[in-house]
């Protein structure tokens, strides 16, 4: 899963296939087909959530506090061929 977290503003939001935009209009992005993405924003940073983490994490939630269930959840790296950043992303 891929997401988008917003330095100026601290929202961090899913995408989908239209295009999405933080609180502060800064950091947009969206999917270009089920596997790529393109995104945009000076202050932007591209996280993931490993899928199978997620599911098994959540089939293992706990009843009662005090912890919930882990999951891995990463930093993209600045040059991935599935999530590019662009200067400026046109809503089409």
């Amino acid at each position: 899963m891929k997401l988008l977290l917003c330095l100026d503003c601290d929202d961090i939001f899913n995408l989908g296939y239209d295009l999405k935009t933080c609180s502060c209009g800064e950091t947009k992005g969206k999917y270009i087909d089920q596997r790529n993405a393109i995104y945009s924003g000076v202050n932007s940073i591209p996280l993931g959530i490993a899928n199978d983490s997620l599911g098994k994490a959540i089939k293992n939630q706990q009843e009662t506090f005090p912890l919930g269930e882990r999951f891995t959840a990463f930093v993209i790296p600045k040059n991935c061929e599935t999530f590019i950043k662009e200067t400026i992303i046109y809503e089409l």
